[in-house]
């Protein structure tokens, strides 16, 4: 993950043999392409409202259902916030 960057979160993407990367074959460029797992998020507007998704912990609130059930309910508390 990049140190000290504004907004810089870890990705949720499976481990690779090299830390930190995810190998994708590119066809257009026909070739293998190394990018790193972490998510950079730069603008304030999106660190806000990542924060405020966050705080309101919806996952929380809908645990417990089937998962269709849960979806809905994920979609419902989401538009409240």
């Amino acid at each position: 993950m990049a140190v000290g960057t504004k907004g810089a979160t870890a990705g949720r993407v499976r481990g690779t043999s090299i830390p930190g990367t995810r190998v994708f074959y590119r066809p257009s460029l026909g070739k293998i392409v190394f990018r790193p797992t972490n998510v950079i998020r730069s603008s304030d507007k999106v660190i806000a409202r990542n924060e405020k998704f966050a705080a309101a912990k919806i996952a929380t609130r809908c645990k417990g259902r089937g998962w269709k059930e849960f979806v809905k309910c994920l979609s419902v508390e989401g538009k409240k916030v």
